[in-house]
């Protein structure tokens, strides 16, 4: 069962990875990390079904900022990805009005908050935007098997939430009272919902996954530090290991930010925590290398936590 699967070599490649490949190809030419993270915003495949296909699926035309981006103030990865979504919206010719982060209240207590809410042509829109990296520690035929790799987060849970409350708030008439000072009624609401799903050794399932996720999600792998330290290392390939504001966009990093699998796996010794991991090839010199697959390396003990997690 191979931990590390080959995404760029297309005669090894499933279907889902081929539909992957011109995406990727196209993020790894754009050096800057930021418009990077904006290009994969508008198009990366949804999670779910319901939600859009990237934002280029609710805007006419899809438009990456220009220039240089002031640094998000953020340090929490879905603040970082409203942060990204906010500069798509505030540079496309078609948004008029943008109002970001609306709370929502009732009596001094908070009902919830409007993610964004912007007008575009003759219609206004309420949106929300959630980037979400689960393991599955199932079969994946319940959304309970997807859990966050801090167990402090859940599939099923996020996915109530967003569908039951956060998408009905305009419905509500304490949502109704908050937009319509701004000139807003009846906004249209819509969920950008991307990230990726991780699979145990990188074996998605295939009848058996959950028929609210969509079958084109973006996927990566998942195993545990004795499994990785069984591996042989591959041929032509380097590692790194990524903070959590890069997890977005396929990576793109100089040599000297990437290590072999020997070292790979002393620097995972020395965390307790899970870890994403990319693996990267070169995009054409000998400085730089691009992303070609990631995943997560767990401690020993977590997927029996993990699976208490899902219950």
């Amino acid at each position: 069962m191979a931990i590390f699967r080959e995404f760029t070599k297309l005669l090894n490649l499933t279907d889902t990875a081929k539909a992957e490949h011109p995406l990727r190809a196209r993020l790894l030419r754009e050096p800057d990390d930021r418009r990077r993270d904006c290009l994969w915003a508008l198009d990366a495949p949804p999670l779910m079904k319901d939600a859009l296909p990237g934002l280029a699926g609710l805007l006419t035309e899809g438009f990456c900022p220009q220039g240089s981006l002031a640094p998000s103030r953020h340090r929490r990865l879905g603040l970082y990805f409203e942060d990204v979504v906010g500069d798509i919206l505030a540079a496309s010719p078609e948004t008029g009005r943008l109002y970001r982060n609306v709370q929502c209240r009732e009596q001094g207590r908070t009902l919830g908050e409007f993610d964004f809410l912007f007008a575009a042509g003759a219609r206004w829109y309420h949106l929300e935007a959630a980037v979400k990296f689960y393991l599955c520690v199932g079969d994946g035929s319940a959304l309970n098997h997807f859990v966050g790799p801090g167990l402090r987060d859940r599939l099923d849970i996020k996915w109530q939430r967003l569908q039951q409350h956060q998408l009905l708030l305009s419905r509500l008439s304490a949502g109704q009272e908050t937009i319509a000072p701004l000139g807003i009624s009846r906004p249209d609401a819509k969920l950008l919902m991307q990230g990726y799903l991780f699979y145990r050794g990188g074996e998605v399932p295939g009848e058996s996954l959950h028929p609210a996720i969509n079958p084109g999600h973006l996927r990566g792998w998942w195993c545990t530090r004795s499994e990785l330290a069984a591996r042989p290392a591959k041929s032509g390939r380097r590692y790194a290991l990524l903070q959590k504001l890069r997890w977005l966009s396929p990576a793109r990093l100089p040599l000297d930010d990437t290590c072999d699998l020997d070292e790979l796996r002393e620097r995972l010794g020395r965390r307790d925590q899970p870890a994403m991991v990319v693996e990267l090839e070169l995009l054409g010199g000998p400085d730089l290398w691009g992303e070609c697959g990631r995943g997560f390396v767990v401690p020993d003990p977590w997927p029996e936590k993990a699976a208490g997690a899902s219950i």
